[in-house]
């Protein structure tokens, strides 16, 4: 007798546990429904496996946001919009919007850049998975469409090496999201994000380290070799940092050392002098380097090794007479002039007066790209590399202008940089040093945003 009661005292126990887990399971699922159907997060986070049972306007078999792209009714799209903005502090005056930058929605987090110089053609995935890619306009304006929904959702801002990842504190289903403006602008420091690992010789004519300054890079990035810095300075014959830097030719002298940056600045008066030392900086390109060169430093160009000087025509200094023109019949070009129009730095459209400037190109020799000319010489060039290879084949690029950079090279950084906004002049490099930093294609193409995973 003790025996059957005690059976059925187990049995009602197990009908009890099982009536509980069960009325549990169907508490969680009509929980999970109703966020479904809300729009809230069924995706378990970024980095969560493949859900079953997600909102049926989501993708079949999505996984991490892209649980979260829904599909709109009546043909309207999820989006957010903004303007990408050069990282220029307020005290350093009004940022310059950004052309060209990629931005993106990542389903996977992002790797690190590799260390050193390598090979970043446009055209390639770019990393964490991106879901939704856009590209900015001349204008630096962009819509990002069928972008997930909820709370935090991630987006990148990039610019070759420049990275920044942020979070859209809310995107809302089927309609448009404006971002702030302190949401899309690039890194002013590495704490915030990526910054490409340049090396900048100082110039007594041209300091380039000023100009990075302006566009907003951070004074604590400026340093020497050995330290941490984003911007290494090397001593040529312009201003010093406090701590005295390595001379130009611990840079161009070693191959080893050009192969540890991204973006190596030879301004006016500040070139490697030997045939040797030239060659590297040819080879550091062909391995995907880019090297931003001006004025008096053609000789980098001009009297270095084979295929470089037939890259364009060079001639005595002679005067230059203004004003220059913005060649227009490239897509890049085209930007360019539409974007320094936006800015208010030119009064005609594709025009723009120089100062501090010479005739050193009389004209270019394809594929080599001119930018801004007179109607007698070429102001500033690019040209991929290696040169003479086939397009798929180029990994580097060099960018030559025969007007400076900026001012104020005398003295000690960053006193002897100069505050003023900048001039038209500096903006037109501005640009063209992004265009460097960015991904490498053929010029007569137009840029096109990255795929979709």
């Amino acid at each position: 007798m003790k025996t059957h009661v005690a059976f059925l005292l187990g049995a009602l126990v197990f009908a009890g546990t099982i009536a509980s887990a069960c009325g549990s399971s169907e508490r969680e699922r009509a929980s999970f429904e109703e966020d479904a159907s809300a729009g809230g997060d069924t995706s378990g986070g970024l980095g969560s496996g493949s859900l079953v049972g997600h909102d049926s306007r989501a993708p079949v078999g999505c996984k991490n946001l892209e649980c979260k792209q829904l599909t709109c009714a009546d043909g309207k799209k999820t989006t957010v919009s903004g303007v990408v903005y050069a990282p220029t502090p307020p005290e350093l005056g009004k940022p310059d919007p950004i052309y060209n930058a990629i931005l993106y929605v990542p389903n996977d987090a992002l790797q690190p850049f590799p260390v050193g110089v390598s090979c970043d053609k446009c055209g390639a995935i770019a990393s964490g998975e991106p879901i939704a890619t856009a590209l900015s306009a001349a204008d630096g304006k962009f819509v990002l469409e069928n972008v997930p929904v909820g709370e935090d959702i991630p987006l990148v801002i990039q610019v070759g090496r420049w990275r920044r990842e942020v979070k859209i504190p809310k995107v809302e289903e089927c309609t448009d999201t404006p971002l702030d403006a302190e949401l899309t602008r690039l890194p002013r420091n590495k704490s915030e994000g990526d910054i490409p690992l340049m090396a900048i010789v100082t110039s007594a004519f041209d300091a380039t380290e000023c100009l990075m300054r302006k566009i907003g890079v951070a004074d604590s990035e400026f340093t020497t070799p050995d330290q941490d810095g984003r911007i290494h300075i090397y001593r040529g014959s312009g201003a010093k940092l406090p701590t005295t830097p390595p001379t130009g030719s611990a840079l161009w002298g070693s191959k080893e050392q050009l192969a540890k940056y991204d973006v190596v600045a030879l301004p006016c008066g500040s070139q490697p002098t030997s045939a040797e030392d030239r060659q590297n900086i040819i080879d550091y390109t062909n391995s995907g380097g880019r090297v931003f060169i001006t004025d008096l430093s053609q000789d980098a160009i001009k009297d270095g090794p084979a295929p470089w000087p037939s890259t364009a025509n060079f001639v005595a200094a002679g005067t230059y007479i203004n004003p220059a023109s913005v060649d227009t019949t490239f897509p890049k070009g085209a930007a360019l002039a539409d974007w320094l129009q936006t800015i208010s730095a030119t009064t005609t459209k594709g025009q723009l007066n120089l100062t501090g400037t010479y005739a050193r190109v009389s004209s270019v020799n394809p594929p080599s790209q001119r930018w801004i000319y007179s109607s007698t010489t070429a102001q500033t060039y690019s040209f991929n590399t290696p040169v003479g290879a086939e397009p798929e084949e180029q990994c580097g690029r060099a960018f030559y202008s025969s007007f400076h950079v900026t001012t104020g090279a005398g003295g000690t950084f960053p006193r002897q940089c100069s505050n003023a906004p900048m001039t038209a002049q500096e903006k037109a490099l501005e640009f063209m040093l992004f265009d460097l930093s960015a991904c490498v294609q053929k010029d007569d193409t137009r840029p096109e945003p990255p795929p979709v995973k």
